[in-house]
């Protein structure tokens, strides 16, 4: 395990001034991943923003944890939709370059 890809909750949560309680019912949920290492609970840097919008969902608009997983399985969703719809958009100018041959 590297010290660069990984972050102690605790320290996050100190930072963030955040329950890690918090942190650990989003784990629950499987809406971010925890490792834990020598008794010490972590999060991956790639998680973060995930993890900070999470954060700024629940804070800032008081949303419950049941409402930040429809909001984290809409959002996954959306994205999925956006890559389907860029991979179209690159066929379908594969067959438009064909057609003006």
């Amino acid at each position: 395990m590297s010290t660069e890809e990984w972050i102690s909750v605790e320290l996050y949560c100190r930072h963030e001034e955040l329950d890690a309680d918090f942190v650990r019912s989003l784990a629950d949920r499987g809406l971010i991943e925890l490792v834990v290492r020598q008794e010490e609970t972590f999060i991956s840097a790639e998680q973060l923003p995930h993890m900070e919008r999470l954060m700024r969902l629940h804070v800032d608009l008081d949303i419950n944890l049941e409402g930040l997983e429809a909001i984290s399985h809409l959002l996954e969703r959306v994205d999925r939709m956006q890559q389907e719809m860029r991979a179209m958009e690159q066929r379908l100018r594969l067959y438009e370059d064909e057609g003006m041959d």
